[in-house]
């Protein structure tokens, strides 16, 4: 049962928001209660409190049944992002007939493990609305691979086996599509994402995405003993602190889990 609720976060917890909505639900059909920065906290001996913080950030407490004001306060916490390649401002640009995708480094990747993966995309976005000081935020995960970052063919590139050096600036970039000459533009990525947000795409104000290998955790081993997965470093930790504030049973003191 462990096993399986840690693989169901490794598949849900694809970018930070996607972490903490799948914590938060957890959490909430696990007896906590959601509270907010704006309300009031009735908060009683015996409770188990859940607070989303601006949709990347989570903070889950529990109050032991025997609380008094001098019991110790324990917190731990874990990261809800990891390393990924994050999709620039700017995006889209062509070489020849591809569009490609401008991206950065996230964190501290083992580059060349992002190599010859499907690669999907994932984060929210902020959209027009009637009120310019609230634009809309919603959550995308494309559900099928929409980019890869391709290794050259070894008779291009001998040396490979030796240890090359990557160029973030030019290896790194992954390939969105192969545009005929007469239907290439400069905003592919952009017309793309507004056509799966249902927007305009002058609607799309900013976003905040990143890439995530969509290959799926799995057992590895003649007896199953280890574990092959993509976001295994940081969504494991985060996997631990659920398991701890859902199970513990401490009657005196408060426990606090935050993932950030």
């Amino acid at each position: 049962m462990k096993q399986e609720k840690l693989f169901d976060l490794l598949k849900a917890a694809v970018s930070p928001c996607e972490c903490v909505k799948a914590a938060k639900q957890e959490l909430l059909e696990n007896g906590f209660e959601e509270i907010d920065y704006t309300g009031d906290w009735k908060l009683v001996r015996g409770g188990r409190y859940v607070l989303n913080h601006h949709d990347t950030t989570m903070f889950a407490f529990t109050v032991g049944s025997g609380y008094n004001k001098k019991d110790m306060v324990r917190i731990a916490a874990a990261h809800t992002d990891y390393p990924y390649l994050r999709i620039k401002p700017n995006p889209d640009f062509m070489t020849n007939s591809y569009a490609q995708v401008n991206v950065e480094v996230y964190g501290g990747p083992i580059l060349n493990t992002w190599f010859d993966r499907p690669l999907g995309v994932a984060g929210r976005v902020a959209i027009k609305s009637e009120d310019v000081f609230n634009p809309r935020m919603v959550l995308y995960r494309s559900k099928k691979p929409v980019m890869i970052i391709p290794n050259l063919a070894i008779h291009m590139n001998r040396d490979v086996n030796k240890g090359v050096g990557i160029n973030n600036q030019v290896d790194l970039m992954p390939v969105l599509d192969s545009i005929p000459e007469d239907e290439r533009t400069t905003d592919y990525f952009l017309s793309f994402l507004a056509r799966e947000l249902s927007v305009e795409k002058s609607d799309i104000i900013d976003f905040e995405l990143n890439t995530f290998c969509m290959e799926e955790p799995c057992f590895v081993g003649v007896n199953d003993t280890m574990i092959s997965s993509p976001r295994i470093d940081n969504q494991s930790s985060c996997r631990a602190l659920l398991d701890a504030i859902e199970d513990g049973n401490r009657a005196d003191g408060i426990n606090i889990i935050a993932l950030f």
